[in-house]
């Protein structure tokens, strides 16, 4: 097994249109890194791989089947995870060795921490959509300035959205102001305040926003198309690749993968099994999960299977890095320089290659 890094540390992040960097990077400066460790050093992990990410039925299904487990003990290495829907606080406090965070967000990990944030997985892309009620005269996101829009983040999903505003409407969508009202809420709500009329639009996670979909009551426009779709469409240099970017790519220190290239080799393999679980078990992890995906009734569950087969699978095929896909996943940064939502000297973030252990 080998690792190879490429890019630079990255630097400022800019604070753009009140996405301030989160009230942890204090606490984060002060341990002097992501793990707590001397900025640019790391320990010998031990065999042990301390994890921070959102809830997650695979991981779940991996867990309770015993996959992990039998794994473990193979390599007699060992994850340790806790349950975060603030992965980035958790990380940047010094809780964790691996965070699972977006692409576009390693730049401010590293600012975060004061030293390289190394990606080196990726595991699903960009599945949000933009929703409105039904028979809406909005047509698209230009159509909604000056309209309420709300969204479970000022940052993550928040973020590419706000980059396509800026693209193709030459509009601000920003929390604190701009040309838009943004209105950050419980995940779970979002499609409901449209329903209601309580907003006019929705940044939606499709599978968090069922019951509302199935019923018809928030409608989503560029034919459902995600945002990973939108930008192989419009901003990225291949068109048939729809996996960028991507909310949930591994993300540590890099000191602490190039000190640890075994425990980082198993991370990734125990992750490549678990999407070799999703495509041959998929619908049934659904169905023991559905709090994970959003599901309360067998309706709703059919709608997002149907949704999964010939709208968006948001899964990647394989967890590990490939020199053309990086290339094609940095070009998010030069795109975030080009609206403004990152400045012009901030360098892209390191990308590190952890080959397959077997």
């Amino acid at each position: 097994m080998g690792i190879t890094s490429g890019g630079t540390r990255a630097g400022r992040l800019r604070c753009v249109a009140g996405l301030a960097v989160l009230a942890v990077t204090a606490s984060a400066c002060a341990s002097g890194g992501g793990s707590g460790q001397v900025a640019g050093e790391a320990e010998d992990a031990n065999g042990v791989v301390n994890m921070v990410m959102a809830p997650d039925a695979v991981w779940k299904w991996l867990d309770d089947n015993g996959i992990k487990q039998e794994m473990e003990e193979e390599a007699g290495i060992q994850v340790l995870t806790s349950s975060s829907w603030d992965e980035f606080g958790v990380f940047a406090g010094g809780h964790a060795d691996v965070v699972s965070a977006a692409t576009y967000e390693a730049p401010d990990l590293a600012d975060a921490i004061k030293e390289p944030a190394a990606v080196f997985g990726r595991y699903n892309a960009d599945r949000s959509l933009l929703g409105v009620a039904p028979g809406s005269p909005y047509q698209d996101l230009c159509d909604l300035e000056g309209k309420k829009i709300a969204t479970f983040t000022a940052v993550s999903i928040t973020l590419v959205w706000g980059m396509y505003a800026k693209e193709m409407c030459g509009l601000d969508l920003k929390a604190g102001g701009g040309d838009y009202e943004l209105v950050v809420t419980d995940i779970q709500n979002l499609g409901d305040l449209v329903a209601r009329g309580d907003a006019d639009a929705c940044l939606c996670l499709p599978d968090f926003a069922l019951p509302q979909l199935v019923a018809g009551t928030v409608t989503p426009l560029y034919e459902g198309k995600s945002a990973a779709q939108l930008w192989s469409e419009n901003f990225g240099s291949n068109p048939d690749d729809i996996t960028h970017p991507q909310t949930n790519v591994f993300v540590a220190r890099e000191a602490w993968v190039e000190k640890n290239p075994e425990e980082a080799a198993f991370l990734l393999a125990l992750w490549e099994r678990g999407l070799e679980e999703w495509r041959a078990n998929r619908d049934e992890i659904i169905s023991t999960y559905p709090e994970d995906f959003g599901v309360t009734s067998p309706e709703e569950q059919a709608y997002l299977i149907n949704h999964l087969d010939t709208v968006y699978d948001w899964y990647v095929d394989s967890v590990y890095l490939e020199d053309q896909w990086v290339s094609e996943e940095k070009e998010i940064f030069e795109f975030m320089r080009e609206t403004g939502f990152m400045e012009k000297d901030v360098e892209d973030p390191v990308f590190t290659t952890v080959e397959p252990t077997s």
